[in-house]
């Protein structure tokens, strides 16, 4: 991880120093009057990240009249996962009885890109391709009732890493000669995730149990194109889950309050 961030200053940085004679020497206020280096640097919050217990910041810099580079950092500290009661719910109708509630995640994302903006740099309409670095840890304990009627507790916990590349259509509004909104309307994406779980269980799996639980990983295995390409292991106290998949996703609908200078 300390390998990707050191890359994404580098290039910023790079990329700052091979534009700086140009921006120095070429600037335009164009039509409008609006000059794009008077402010050029953008520090933004995401407003509407906070809602999942994200805490998202970017730094954008104009490099020219229609350039610029950003970074952003995403990231959520570890508490409980969303949807847990509904799951509850669901266990419990079914005539089972568990506690998802306990269940906790946190994450870490890193997402260096580059943004060209048809008018202005910083102000109006922009594409951004981006690359996106994603780390996930889980800490999933359920506690249940077996069908003796005693309580057992099942405990998973692992991390999931994902490399993801994409391209986001956004709008920049300044409302005022300091404050900036940044609206990311839409973006489509393809990534790549791997990752590990290690479950342990309280109560001793027969060879029976553990027979059973094979053939049901290997079932889904078979069953599910998109996590085929998984390992696992089973033993008396639980065993583990790794292996890696691709998807594609999008990105949509997020809001960003910004302070220029």
């Amino acid at each position: 991880m300390k390998k990707t961030i050191l890359f994404a200053f580098i290039m910023m940085a790079s990329m700052s120093t091979l534009f700086a004679q140009g921006v120095a020497g070429g600037r335009s206020r164009g039509d409008s009057g609006y000059d794009p280096m008077a402010k050029p640097n953008i520090v933004k919050l995401n407003l509407s990240s906070l809602a999942y217990r994200n805490i998202a910041l970017q730094y954008e810099r104009v490099l020219g009249n229609k350039i610029s580079v950003a970074c952003g950092v995403r990231f959520m500290p570890n508490g409980s996962v969303p949807f847990t009661n509904t799951l509850d719910d669901i266990v419990t109708s079914g005539g089972d009885s568990s506690d998802f509630s306990a269940w906790k995640a946190s994450s870490l994302a890193i997402t260096p890109e580059f943004r060209f903006y048809p008018k202005h740099a910083g102000k109006g309409f922009y594409l951004a391709p981006y690359f996106r670095y994603r780390s996930v840890s889980l800490d999933l304990p359920v506690d249940y009732t077996d069908d003796f009627n005693k309580a057992q507790k099942i405990n998973a916990t692992g991390n999931f890493n994902s490399y993801i590349g994409g391209i986001m259509i956004g709008s920049q509004f300044n409302l005022g000669p300091m404050v900036t909104l940044d609206w990311f309307i839409v973006g489509f994406q393809y990534g790549v995730t791997s990752g590990k779980l290690d479950i342990k269980t309280t109560q001793t799996l027969s060879a029976n149990d553990q027979s059973e639980l094979r053939a049901d990983l290997q079932d889904f295995k078979n069953s599910a194109n998109t996590f085929n390409n998984i390992d696992y292991t089973v033993n008396a106290n639980g065993g583990s889950i790794s292996g890696n998949f691709s998807a594609l996703g999008f990105r949509a609908f997020g809001l960003n309050l910004g302070f220029k200078f």
